[in-house]
């Protein structure tokens, strides 16, 4: 899978002319060039920037996105709105999004790691990362589509691959399509009930950290705007932000 990125296949599937479609070879990160161009008032309306490679990929909480040239699509939205988004229901929308986009491409149907992680095989395909910028919402998305050369590295042991080719501007457009369907119809609840349809968690044991604490629960639902909803060492809560690991450390069961 070698094809370079095209603007016009991104548009083409975005099926929006009004937005703004960039393909680039490689960034440092699409979402720190958007927050760039948006601080700089280079860009005020939708705009989706695509790139084959980053050079300095990033995550939640600051960890880095194993972005190789070539076997991944990044990418990343902004989208203006009168006030700053609310980064956790745009990464719930962005995770529905994506699987739906994997689903119409593969027939394959990735499962969602709450909160912003998809798994397919046991295995990471996609990283998602939502940012409130003055004026409006950027959202990036990172899909392994193909094992890079050699696998990937140690440190990602986790990662895994869709595993079959694709045009990785159609997945593109595809994704960004359905992201900007959700954006223009905020509250929508079939988004919602997207998201639980495709988080296998409920019912499951599951570690978190809280106040620097490890705790144990069982995950019992997802509420209304995608927190968590767990019963355990502090009784019944939600959970809006963190990590949440199986008692095996694994997500092998997210098949």
């Amino acid at each position: 899978m070698n094809e370079q990125l095209s603007a016009a296949v991104i548009r083409r599937f975005l099926r929006d002319e009004s937005v703004l479609v960039q393909a680039e070879d490689t960034v440092d990160s699409t979402n720190a060039v958007l927050k760039a161009a948006v601080r700089n008032g280079d860009i005020t309306a939708p705009c989706l920037l695509a790139a084959n490679a980053q050079t300095a990929g990033r995550g939640r909480l600051g960890r880095a996105f194993v972005s190789p040239a070539g076997t991944g699509l990044y990418m990343s939205l902004f989208y203006p709105l009168s006030q700053s988004a609310e980064p956790g229901g745009v990464t719930i929308l962005a995770a529905v999004a994506a699987c739906r986009a994997i689903e119409d491409m593969t027939g394959a149907q990735p499962k969602i790691k709450w909160v912003n992680d998809l798994f397919l095989r046991g295995k990471k395909i996609c990283g998602i990362l939502a940012e409130g910028v003055a004026g409006g919402v950027i959202v990036g998305v990172g899909v392994n589509v193909l094992p890079p050369p050699g696998g990937f590295p140690k440190e990602a042991a986790i990662a895994g691959a869709i595993g079959q080719s694709l045009d990785r501007s159609e997945l593109a457009g595809r994704i960004g399509a359905y992201l900007l369907a959700g954006l223009r119809r905020p509250g929508d609840a079939s988004v919602i009930a997207a998201y639980r349809a495709r988080m296998p968690l409920v019912g499951r044991e599951i570690t978190y950290v809280s106040a620097g604490k490890e705790k144990h629960a069982r995950v019992t639902g997802v509420a209304d705007d995608g927190g968590l909803m767990v019963e355990g060492d502090d009784g019944p809560q939600t959970l809006r932000t963190g990590e949440v690991t199986l008692g095996s450390q694994s997500f092998a069961g997210l098949e």
